[in-house]
């Protein structure tokens, strides 16, 4: 069996690479402070324990929500079954000790690493409430971002919850702006001792649908998607879905709404190139031709 920090290393891994968006080597590299070398062991090991890791069209890796789930078709008792069937042949057995090292292996990737990544997010959203009420300032410590793909520790003034507790709007000191922060992507938040200084700026506007925040409805977009475009975008932007309408008969989906920015829907679109294409908005095309490169 694994040791206990290489346990923690497939929990960790399989909660980044679960959460979105996509990343990079690099940013694996930087969230696991680890070797690169390192970390294609551990994707190795991944692979070893049915858990495939997917890369998008950019060459960033990433897991759908459910994958360790389905890895393991097995209920828990189920499972104790198939242990005590392979220890039965003998410990001298090869071949039943590799099959048993992945079961036990699954085992802890199904069960562990929902519940770390639950604990995890859960002493995320309390340090921040805390915060709130308290009025503290705090450090959202090894943040992802996904715009930049670079991994710092962010000094902010946190504002309020979005629903679902899935952002956090704070007030960033070095930037003096207020943004929108995925609580998923925070390793840890630290409270200081220092209290709000700048809560005259604080500002919450509602997001769109996109989780973008802003102060107005004025870009529009419009594409026509496969299947498999749809059900990510359902599944990343929940609150796009009444906007989305079935074409019958023809296995696309037309989506078309009012956003904030070009920014989020143009990641998702350069995400999915060949199963989505842009219709009407001739500013948001302008907006893809030249933010193409990033």
């Amino acid at each position: 069996m694994f040791n206990q920090n290489r346990i923690f290393r497939v929990f960790e891994l399989i909660n980044f690479l679960k959460a979105k968006p996509s990343k990079g080597m690099k940013t694996l590299v930087s969230l696991l402070d680890i070797s690169e070398r390192s970390v294609y062991r551990y994707l190795d090991l991944l692979a070893e324990l049915g858990i495939i890791v997917l890369k998008d069209d950019e060459n960033r890796y990433f897991l759908p929500a459910d994958a360790d789930k389905k890895s393991l078709p097995f209920s828990d008792q189920e499972v104790d079954y198939l242990v005590k069937l392979v220890q039965s042949v003998g410990n001298q057995n090869n071949l039943a000790q590799s099959v048993l090292k992945k079961i036990q292996g699954l085992t802890v990737a199904n069960v562990g690493a929902e519940n770390i990544f639950k604990a995890h997010l859960s002493q995320i959203i309390f340090n921040l409430y805390e915060a709130i009420t308290q009025k503290n300032q705090v450090i959202l410590k090894n943040y992802y971002s996904a715009n930049s793909q670079i991994v710092s520790d962010r000094l902010v003034e946190p504002i309020a919850f979005t629903p679902n507790y899935e952002s956090i709007v704070a007030y960033e000191v070095s930037s003096g702006e207020n943004k929108y922060f995925k609580v998923e992507r925070i390793s840890e938040v630290q409270i200081t001792k220092a209290t709000f200084k700048f809560e005259e700026l604080h500002k919450y506007n509602k997001p769109d649908i996109f989780g973008f925040q802003g102060t107005s409805l004025d870009k529009t977009i419009e594409l026509d998607m496969s299947m498999r475009a749809y059900l990510i975008l359902k599944d990343e932007f929940p609150e796009c879905k009444p906007f989305v309408t079935e074409m019958y008969g023809t296995g696309r989906f037309h989506f078309k709404a009012k956003v904030q920015s070009f920014a989020p829907p143009a990641r998702f679109v350069k995400g999915l190139r060949g199963d989505v294409n842009v219709l009407g908005s001739k500013p948001f095309l302008k907006f893809l031709e030249k933010n193409k490169e990033e």
